[in-house]
C-alpha cells in the first residue's frame, strides 16, 4: 500500500511537514494506528520522545512506507504510562526501553522493559534531570 492510501485508511487531518506527513493523535490511538501502519506494510523506523517543560512529554513515532515518512506525535503528561506497540512491531522493543531508561515512561502491556542503555541498577530516567521528574 502507498502512503497516500495508507494515510486515507487511517483518517485523521495530516499534514505536511519536515519532509514527512504528520498526524496528531491521544496516546490511547497509538496501538490501533500501528496496527493499520502494518496491515500497509509500513516499516517501523524510530520512536522518539523529547522533554517539555513540567514534565510531559512530546512523543513520535515513525514509519517509513515507499520512502514516505509517517509520522504521529502525541503529549504524554507526567505521570502516566503509554502502551506499547512492541507486539505488533517487534523492532519497537529497542525503542521502547530507550525511552524507559532516559525518560522514565512506563509502557502498558509488557511484561517487563529490562534496561537497554542503562546497567540494571540504574534508575531509569536519566535525561530528566534538567527538566524535573515525570511522576
Amino acid at each position: 500500500m502507498d502512503a497516500g492510501t495508507l494515510r486515507q485508511k487511517i483518517g485523521g487531518e495530516w499534514s505536511g511537514r519536515s519532509g514527512s506527513w504528520w498526524l496528531l493523535v491521544t496516546i490511547g490511538q497509538v496501538r490501533g494506528v500501528a496496527r493499520q501502519m502494518l496491515d500497509g506494510e509500513a516499516r517501523f523506523a524510530s520512536l522518539v520522545a523529547t522533554p517539555l517543560d513540567g514534565g510531559a512529554l512530546r512523543v513520535m513515532w515513525h514509519w517509513d512506507v515507499q520512502g514516505t515518512l509517517l509520522s504521529l506525535e502525541s503529549i504524554l503528561p507526567p505521570g502516566s504510562s503509554m502502551p506499547t506497540i512492541a507486539d505488533i512491531y517487534p523492532g519497537a522493543d529497542w525503542a521502547e526501553r530507550e525511552t524507559r531508561d532516559y525518560f522514565a515512561v512506563t509502557f502498558e502491556g509488557r511484561e517487563s522493559t529490562p534496561p537497554l542503555m542503562l546497567r540494571a541498577s540504574d534508575a531509569p530516567g536519566i535525561l530528566l534531570a534538567s527538566k524535573g521528574a515525570r511522576a
